[in-house]
């Protein structure tokens, strides 16, 4: 093979036993590790083998085995749950490799653009498939084993094109079954399509698992050994191992490797495909032609000598009439190209791990791969004495048990497979290129991208990158190149930029400052230059793409999927960076600018897969569920039952007491039949919010159904860790006063905030400055703006609003720092209403937005000197008072309610810091909203709002629900004057204020309203209204219906307690507005909303006369 020819493996993916990656399977190989154990009783009997079986002399338990078989990355690869348990576990693994191998190629998996990616795979017989087919026939007749799902799922045939298909890749996808050879084969026939130009990078290899894992009663003269141990080529040898494996070598035409900067492992030089034909003695029988022939036509292929090989990976099965054949053929082979003896090592990975069946090739040539590379040959262990000693003897090969190293640079391997039936493969690898010169000084600052899925995916990749930093000196160019250009972007996004010595922890905490990170849309660039010719810059809109907009001077409005660039300020090199890793955070595709020459792709770690098991086995026999509960206890019944409906409507009969109902794959449609079953088997509405949401358990519906009560625990259980937080230290106070007038405001960008700053700049004259989730000013002030159009209101005036760029949670190191600290002499009122209002997660989850910032806030303003605070609160943080007749007074002190829930709980705690706070001088203003209704005279409204959600749906089924607890209610910029207004007054400090009209409507009453507008609904009980809704969400699958199905009105607000509201009266009256909600809002707001994509088809009728309605308003 000529340079032209040769093959490069530029990638490398596998699960093979002890072993997740090739660092670890090489590192285990070096090291003489065995990867077989023993099974315990337990294992056996889940197997289905008695004690009276495997306590026999003659049973061998000793098998090897992979960690994990079961699991895998299903949603990940957008597989749900009920499908990832038809497929047989060896294509989901190999799936799961293939990703692996092209990211250790630095490729990105699904194929670039104009990259085409070929797949050759061999899979195993399977077991796990032919267990599900012999359940399935015994339970319904061979009639059933014709089924689609477990077809698609277990054929072999299916390996390759379901690879194609999840990664995209859109070159051949070919099963290749050959046996025991078929992962070898198919490297050489995606060699073939290589060098036809058929594809540009292939990815080839096999599966093949033990599974389910049991043992086997040992026959003399039969395939497996005597007692689990492989011992090839030893005169000991009785049979092979049992082994399971997986592996994936990712394949490219060499000169388009090192063009492409892609890791070069191993050069493949050569290989060849044959079969015995007739000249075998029988079926299975091979002979020495067919191995000696295919070996030498590898060799001829290659272009190399037999002499000039220093190792040969055997397939090496164990099996006395096996090795010598196989040694006969390979002495054979070599002989047709030279006479030498005793100059190549030989060896065979099943001494290591057993035989792996279809990987059993593509294993052998990952363990080649390194001794090419690195001359490092492994030992063999369990060696002791050679079963043919003469031919040994006589012939090219040596055999040790030790460890060796092969004598210089032009080194070559062989790798010879035989399969079942005759079909033999070889492959001949030779070392990579030369390495490159030692690197040179670490840089100054190194600046990596990584994203992920999510951030707890992110922090794990940081993690694991970090490890592998640690492991050796990398170049950090290249480790950089790597991630730019090899990996997929994800929506949650991180740039850390450190000097080298610190990047490792910078990874490993991902804190503010060296790092940033946040979760990303696709945005499109905008680039600000004077010149665009200027050279950096031209690079920066070379990077960006084609199609990129350049403007002199920045728009006076930027969309919210727009990301600005100011291009002006690139003054070398590290600046260009630093831009285009900005832009690429901030949701913009980012190309690759002209790396430097000496710049390559390197091996780094994969994606962290999120992966639990999938193991329909665990529940063939037993349908029951996995661990035992009494039958005699009506909580045990009643979680059997709950469980048979949970494996009922996913499909999924491996699911446990524990898992989650989002990690299943649950959707809103699926929890809204989840609901009307389980009321038509128990009578009982269980709203799946309530017992956790996504995080919902079977045990947790189990119990709400019970009545223990555990959904419904004050606070969620967090008690503790509430006091924990109100004893907390609130840190020094200055000792005068601050100077400054400007205020502070959080949550700017939300709906109520956006109406507030509104507010602000109407009713005062002060600066804003707005503390705003951002990169920097610019484009904070960008995402005010669009907050502000969203919702209908004048774009903030630049000269007097100010954008202050950090993270809420970091409030007091964002405020210290800004300018050089111009908070601190500027600011003398901190209004803040930014909040994480989710009313479904507990008390734990919601502090770090709604309690820890008061903290932050709290105690840089009283270091700062800053004395005025207001706090927008909630309803929700109050309780009914004892001898009221449970009416929530309207007074700072509130018990803590036993039926709050995280949220309301979250802001009663920072309510309490804040009358802590209080007694230091700090002078507080509490306002507590109910729910907020739309803009008086726009209708704008917050789209994700129950409330109008409920309307929306009501209009949709025709009907309402006949529920008649009161809903306190306000429209937006009532609550936002008023607050504003009352902010700025003396006589409001220290008092609380209850935004709400004095008569709270029904939800009959404002459908009523709506009815008078020309929108007459049907009233309906409570629970037939949900179930109509319930029955249209599953007809339509619209999210909105879905969302309300299961909703507990609870959550509104809404109940028996009266609220007090009078302290705001009296500027209700001065001010000449009121906070009742009439029809002429009523229908603005859901006119607005039809205007939202989400809704457009809920509300069309509203949509059609929203006009006329508008202007009647004086819009």
């Amino acid at each position: 093979m000529s340079a032209d020819t040769a093959i490069a493996v530029v990638g490398i993916g596998c699960r093979f036993p002890g072993a997740d990656t090739p660092a670890q399977f090489w590192a285990g190989l070096e090291a003489g590790v065995l990867g077989m154990r023993e099974l315990t009783d337990d294992e056996l009997r889940a197997a289905g083998v008695g004690p009276a079986v495997f306590a026999a002399e003659d049973y061998v338990r000793r098998i090897a085995t992979l960690a994990g078989p079961g699991l895998f990355a299903a949603e990940f690869f957008g597989v749900s749950p009920a499908e990832a348990e038809l497929i047989d576990p060896q294509q989901r693994l190999f799936l799961e490799t293939c990703w692996e191998a092209l990211e250790q190629a630095g490729h990105l998996p699904g194929g670039e653009e104009d990259e085409r990616v070929g797949v050759f795979a061999g899979m195993s017989p399977s077991g796990y498939v032919a267990a599900l087919q012999a359940a399935r026939a015994r339970r319904g007749g061979t009639a059933v084993l014709d089924h689609l799902s477990l077809q698609l799922g277990g054929m072999a045939d299916f390996g390759a094109a379901r690879v194609a298909h999840k990664l995209g890749l859109r070159g051949p996808s070919v099963g290749v079954q050959t046996a025991c050879s078929s992962s070898l084969t198919a490297v050489h026939y995606a060699v073939l399509s290589l060098l036809s130009g058929e594809c540009d990078l292939a990815l080839a290899g096999g599966a093949g698992l033990a599974e389910p894992a049991a043992g086997y009663r040992f026959e003399p003269g039969g395939i497996l050994s005597d007692d689990g141990y492989c011992r090839a080529f030893d005169a000991r040898s009785s049979g092979t191992a049992v082994g399971s494996g997986v592996g994936v070598v990712a394949l490219r035409r060499l000169a388009d490797a090192l063009a492409g900067r892609d890791p070069v492992l191993a050069v493949l030089r050569g290989s060849a495909v044959g079969n015995d034909g007739a000249r075998r003695p029988g079926f299975t029988a091979p002979t020495p032609d067919g191995p000696a022939d295919v070996v030498a036509a590898a060799l001829h292929t290659a272009d190399v000598s037999a002499d000039q090989l220093c190792y040969t990976e055997a397939h090496g099965s164990g099996t006395p009439l096996g090795d010598h054949v196989e040694l006969r053929g390979l002495t054979d082979g070599l002989r047709m190209s030279s006479g030498a003896t005793g100059f190549c090592a030989l060896g065979s990975v099943k001494v290591n791990i057993g035989h792996t069946g279809a990987a059993a090739g593509v294993a052998g040539l990952i363990k080649a791969v390194r001794i090419a590379a690195t001359g490092i040959l492994p030992p063999h262990p369990l060696f002791e004495r050679p079963r043919d000693e003469g031919l040994l003897a006589d012939g090219p090969f040596t055999l040790a048990a030790a460890a060796g190293l092969a004598a210089g640079a032009d080194r070559h391997v062989l790798v010879n497979s035989m399969g079942l039936g005759g079909t033999n493969a070889a492959v001949v690898l030779g070392a990579p290129p030369a390495p490159r010169p030692a690197a040179g000084p670490a840089p100054a600052i190194v600046r990596l991208r990584l994203s992920a899925r999510n951030r707890a995916e992110l922090d794990d990749a940081s993690a694991r990158l970090a490890d592998e930093l640690d492991r050796g000196t990398p170049r950090y160019a290249d480790v950089a190149y790597t991630l730019r250009t090899g990996r997929r972007d994800f929506a949650e996004r991180r740039v850390v930029t450190a000097p080298p010595e610190r990047l490792t922890a910078a990874l490993r905490l991902p804190r503010p400052g060296p790092v940033r990170t946040r979760r990303a849309a696709e945005r499109r660039p905008l680039v600000v230059a004077a010149d665009p010719a200027q050279p950096l810059c031209a690079r920066l809109i070379a990077a960006l793409g084609e199609g990129t907009e350049v403007v002199p001077v920045p728009p006076p409005v930027v969309p919210d999927d727009v990301f600005v660039l100011f291009a002006g300020g690139l003054s070398d090199e590290d600046a260009l960076e630093e831009a285009l890793a900005t832009a690429w955070l901030h949701g913009v595709r980012v190309g690759e600018h002209r790396p430097p020459d000496d710049v390559v792709r390197v091996p780094l770690p994969t994606y962290p897969f999120p992966r639990r098991r999938f193991w329909a086995l665990d529940d063939l026999d037993e349908p029951g569920i996995d661990e035992p509960v009494a039958p005699a206890t009506a909580s045990g019944t009643i979680r059997t039952r709950v469980l048979s409906l949970w494996r009922e409507l996913f499909g999924v009969s491996s699911i446990g007491l524990d898992d989650e109902f989002g990690a299943l794959g649950g959707t809103s449609l699926l929890s809204v039949r989840m609901a009307l079953q389980l009321q038509q088997r128990h009578g009982v509405l269980i709203n799946l919010h309530r017992v956790g949401g996504s995080r919902a358990t079977v045990r947790r519906v189990a119990e709400a159904l019970a009545g223990s009560g555990a959904a419904g625990e004050a606070a969620d259980g967090d008690g503790a860790l509430i006091d924990a937080d109100l004893a907390t230290g609130l840190g020094p106070v200055a000792t005068r006063p601050s100077a400054g007038t400007d205020v502070l405001l959080t949550g700017g960008t939300g709906y109520v905030g956006a109406f507030l700053l509104h507010e602000l700049l109407r009713q005062t004259t002060h600066r804003v400055y707005c503390l705003v989730r951002a990169e920097d000013e610019a484009a904070g002030l960008a995402r005010l703006a669009a907050a502000a159009t969203r919702f209908r209101l004048p774009a903030p005036d630049p000269r007097r609003v100010i954008a202050v760029p950090g993270d809420l949670r970091a409030a007091g190191d964002v405020c210290r720092g800004f300018r050089g600290g111009e908070l601190t002499r500027r600011i003398g009122h901190i209004l803040h209403s930014a909040a994480r209002v989710v009313f479904t997660e507990p008390y734990r989850v919601l502090r770090t937005d709604n309690v820890l910032p008061v903290l932050e806030l709290v105690r840089w303003a009283r270091e700062s000197g800053i004395t005025e605070f207001s706090q927008v609160s909630t309803l929700a943080a109050t309780g009914p008072d004892v001898g009221t007749g449970d009416r929530r007074t309207e007074r700072r002190a509130q018990p803590l309610d036993p039926r709050t829930g995280g949220y309301g709980a979250s802001k009663w705690a920072a309510e309490r810091l804040l009358e802590r706070a209080e007694r230091d001088g700090l002078r507080v203003r509490v306002f507590r909203p109910g729910l907020i209704s739309g803009a008086t005279g726009t209708g704008a409204c917050n789209t994700r709002d129950m409330l109008f959600r409920l309307l929306a749906a009501g209009l949709a089924v025709g009907a309402h629900p006949l529920d008649p607890r009161p809903v306190p209610l306000a429209p937006v910029d009532v609550v936002a004057e008023a607050v504003v207004g009352l902010a700025g007054a003396d006589e409001a400090t220290g008092r609380p204020y209850h935004l709400v009209d004095r008569v709270a409507p029904t939800l009959p009453r404002l459908f009523g309203l709506l009815a008078e507008a020309g929108h007459p609904t049907e009233a309906l009980p409570v629970t037939a209204w949900f179930e109509r809704v319930a029955e249209r969400a599953i007809e339509t699958g619209d999210p909105v219906l879905s969302s309300i199905a299961l909703y507990d009105l609870d959550r509104l607000d809404a109940g028996e307690d009266d609220v007090d509201c009078e302290h705001w009266q009296d500027w209700l009256r001065r001010a000449g507005r009121r906070a009742r909600v009439d029809a002429a809002q009523l229908v603005r707001s859901l006119g607005y909303l039809a205007g939202q994509p989400e809704f457009a088809g809920l509300v069309p009728i509203v949509g059609a006369d929203v006009t006329a309605a508008g202007e009647s308003g004086g819009h």
